[in-house]
């Protein structure tokens, strides 16, 4: 949250330094997964995969796509665009 109680996005540097303080500091030696959630559905193609990237970068290993508010036409026409 900010200074004014409003929710900020997470950056893939946020994710970065998250995850660094994670392994640098988990006690654990098993696996773990690092869940993302955003919005791809106004982007092209090509800008999904640079989108996504930043985040397999930063550490995500899955991609939620927040279709929450979205009709069922919409989402089914984001399924049929397929995976980046």
């Amino acid at each position: 949250m900010n200074s004014i109680g409003e929710f900020e996005a997470v950056t893939p540097e946020d994710r970065r330094q998250m995850k660094a303080y994670i392994d640098a500091n988990r006690t654990l030696t098993t696996p773990f997964d690092i869940v993302m959630e955003g919005k791809t559905d106004s982007l092209g193609h090509a800008q999904v995969r640079v989108k996504l990237q930043e985040w397999i970068n930063a550490g995500a290993t899955w991609w939620v796509e927040g279709l929450w508010e979205a009709t069922e036409e919409q989402v089914a026409a984001r399924l049929r665009q397929g995976p980046p």
